[in-house]
């Protein structure tokens, strides 16, 4: 029998439009299932660093481990 997830599913009907999707994710340990979950699924990171309040964050720079410190993914479809 095929197993399809919410997030295979999201991923089949975006590749009708792109060969890439992202989704970037929490980096405090509230958030290691999600990491975990996708990078299971193919995700990897996409290069840019560390996300601060949807900001690149430059080398040596300071933020809180909070909600909105994120890593970005992207998958090739």
């Amino acid at each position: 029998m095929f197993h399809l997830t919410i997030l295979d599913a999201i991923c089949q009907l975006a590749s009708e439009f792109t060969d890439t999707v992202g989704i970037g994710v929490g980096l405090n340990a509230n958030y290691g299932k999600a990491q975990r979950l996708y990078v299971k699924h193919g995700f990897i990171p996409d290069g840019s660093g560390v996300w601060y309040r949807g900001c690149s964050l430059p080398v040596g720079a300071k933020a809180y481990n909070d909600d909105e410190l994120a890593l970005y993914f992207t998958k090739k479809l």
